[in-house]
């Protein structure tokens, strides 16, 4: 997307393409060139905040703040953010026609992609979100919690840290209407693992449009811990070399969907819902009509594009023969990527114009046919694996977060391309495989395979290690890949639940159709926000059981993550389709926040309630479906000192 307000394209070093260096056409051009590709900007931190111009400590402040937060930021301890909520004009390349369309989206710091915000473990982050937004005059007015609603009123959400719920840090119940600034403080633990996260809007009954606009960030927390024979440490530690100019930003490949519409003609008269998906010169893409735009059947029917980093179907210049990272994040409302890189057998055929189901389909099945390059996953939500687990087709979902090493094995050009047949896994319609990007790569060929490579480039990084740790690293790394050493959890183990002595907490998704409107519940109830659905004791472990009734249903729960341990068939005489056996390849023993719920399966997980005590949530992360109601509260309360809950208040 390109605007007017701020919007723009930073190089990505490494990573980048320069396609032919010409500039993107005027709406209604054909696209005769492609822009360069280039990760999201950086959020700058920003200097002077806690004073103005003239010297003179703001008001909120008191007369120590000047000096101390100052030396806190010189220092490093403190970062301080400033970002506006602004609706915004650009421009998104649509093949169907070859030219680009208006838009007008709300964005963070008014660029699309939104800026990718940077953290160290044991920083505070002070960041103040300005919500320039209109005002909403009716909203809320139906009184109706599960009707999606008051669509510039905001919050953030930093979607997989470990912080605290309460207050003004990670509170997705805060509301911050038009007009409004607010500080939000992160206090992240020293001991936090390092990852790729990422933020969002949270507001229920706005979730989804939010998202859907464009309102979706990378959020990486920075590892610069190394391991010791005492303690385990950063991957980023191990990995440093690789990353383009030596900074993680330039990894992030941030994946959306953007759902965008020409409701109303040049003249401004509304057009019909089978219109509105063609915008014509003159018109304008938004993104607002929640019934129209994520119907579960929009997002086939729009003809739109999955994005990275805000680009259609980007053309991305490689090395063949080097080693990458590359930090995934599915930043989409609904849409299931099954992510694949091929090496394509027929460069000729790829055709940045396909366009339609059909198109798409024989345009991966002519010119996609060639050698797999191998997703060797390190790490998932953000946090890393204990062992290397590699896949040629990556299962992303909303939420999920996947970070991979790859090598391009030999020159040439290779699709970037979503391996979908059949049925989309989430909105259960029809989908087809389509091609997402394109890498051009130039350079030398690998000897041997790529897990050959991918190894021998590994253990080279590991010599920078300490030497009392680095033949453990180095062991682990030929021993099948394992990153013993940079794992951040231990594993939640029978006797710990049973020493816990909490019982299972089951969860089952369910649509109910009996009688219009659709119902979207859990465990039989729609979102009620002055019912706690679920009471957990701080300091224990306990697991969980997901299931669901109708549709799959990715599950998220904040603050703490959980660890997978058992996938079982809902029906053990049917057993897991071939689908789920995919989907959940490799999963078992991973520690993530997020986690696809198939029909016919049942996932068991288990987590701890450490650190944080209040309230939060837990949802379907389909957003539509959590903005229409299947979301649940949630607190973790002190114990009681007899084995149960202590009441939430002021008790004697």
């Amino acid at each position: 997307m390109r605007g007017s307000v701020g919007l723009s394209w930073r190089l990505a070093g490494a990573v980048c393409l320069s396609a032919v260096g010409l500039a993107m056409p005027a709406q209604g051009q054909k696209a005769t060139a492609v822009p360069d590709f280039a990760p999201p900007p950086v959020l700058r931190a920003e200097e002077g905040l806690t004073s103005t111009a003239e010297g003179d400590v703001q008001a909120g402040f008191n007369q120590f703040t000047a000096r101390a937060l100052g030396k806190a930021v010189e220092a490093g301890k403190e970062l301080h953010y400033v970002l506006p909520i602004v609706l915004s004009d650009g421009e998104i390349f649509n093949p169907a026609t070859g030219s680009y369309d208006k838009v007008r989206l709300r964005a963070y710091d008014g660029t699309f992609p939104a800026p990718t915000i940077k953290m160290l473990p044991g920083q505070t982050v002070r960041l103040t979100l300005q919500n320039k937004l209109k005002p909403e005059p009716l909203c809320g007015a139906t009184g109706n919690t599960n009707i999606p609603h008051c669509f510039n009123t905001t919050n953030m959400h930093s979607h997989g840290l470990w912080i605290s719920p309460t207050g003004n840090s990670d509170n997705v119940l805060l509301s911050i209407k038009p007009g409004v600034d607010f500080q939000y403080e992160y206090n992240v633990p020293a001991d936090h693992p390092a990852g790729t996260f990422w933020y969002h809007p949270h507001t229920h009954g706005s979730t989804a449009i939010q998202v859907g606009s464009g309102m979706a960030g990378a959020l990486l927390i920075e590892g610069k811990r190394p391991p010791t024979m005492a303690s385990n440490g950063d991957l980023d530690t191990l990995l440093k070399g690789f990353a383009p100019d030596g900074d993680i930003t330039k990894e992030v490949m941030l994946i959306q969907q953007i759902p965008y519409a020409c409701l109303v003609d040049a003249k401004g008269n509304a057009k019909t819902e089978d219109a509105i998906w063609t915008c014509n010169k003159g018109e304008v893409g938004v993104v607002e009509d929640f019934d129209a735009q994520f119907d579960p059947k929009a997002w086939k029917k729009s003809g739109r594009y999955t994005m990275f980093n805000a680009q259609v179907r980007p053309e991305m210049k490689l090395n063949s023969g080097q080693l990458y990272r590359w930090r995934l994040i599915d930043a989409g409302v609904e849409e299931t990527v099954n992510l694949r890189i091929r090496k394509s057998s027929n460069p000729g055929a790829l055709n940045r114009l396909a366009a339609g189901a059909k198109a798409e389909e024989a345009e991966v099945r002519k010119a996609c046919a060639g050698t797999d390059v191998t997703q060797f996953e390190v790490a998932t939500d953000g946090l890393t694996r204990g062992q290397i687990f590699a896949k040629t087709d990556n299962n992303l979902q909303p939420g999920y977060r996947s970070d991979v090493l790859f090598v391009l094995p030999e020159p040439g050009e290779y699709c970037v391309y979503d391996d979908a047949s059949g049925t989309d896994q989430v909105m259960n319609s029809p989908d087809n495989p389509k091609v997402i990007g394109v890498i051009h790569a130039a350079g030398g060929a690998i000897k041997g395979t790529q897990k050959e490579f991918l190894t021998e480039q590994l253990l080279r990084a590991a010599d920078d290690l300490p030497s009392d740790v680095r033949e453990v690293v180095k062991a682990d790394l030929r021993n099948d890949l394992r990153l013993t050493k940079y794992i951040p959890h231990r594993d939640v183990t029978d006797e710990e639940i049973k020493i816990s002595g909490q019982p299972q907490v089951d969860i089952a998704f369910n649509l109910e159709f009996k009688v219009p409107p659709t119902k979207f519940l859990i465990n039989q109830h729609a979102y009620d926000p002055n019912r706690m659905d679920h009471t957990l004791i701080l300091g224990n472990a306990q697991q969980w059981q997901l299931r669901t009734i109708s549709v799959n249903h990715p599950f998220h729960i904040h603050v703490n993550p959980f660890q997978i341990v058992d996938i079982q068939p809902a029906d053990p005489k049917v057993g897991l389709s071939d689908a789920s056996k995919q989907v959940y390849e490799g999963m078992k023993g991973t520690w993530k926040d997020t986690i696809m719920v198939n029909q016919d399966a049942i996932v068991t997980i288990r987590t701890r309630y450490s650190r944080y005590i209040g309230q939060y949530v837990l949802h379907c992360h389909i957003l539509d479906h959590e903005d229409q109601g299947m979301m649940q509260n949630v607190q973790i309360v002190l114990p009681d000192g007899q084995g149960g809950a202590q009441p939430m208040g002021h008790n004697h």
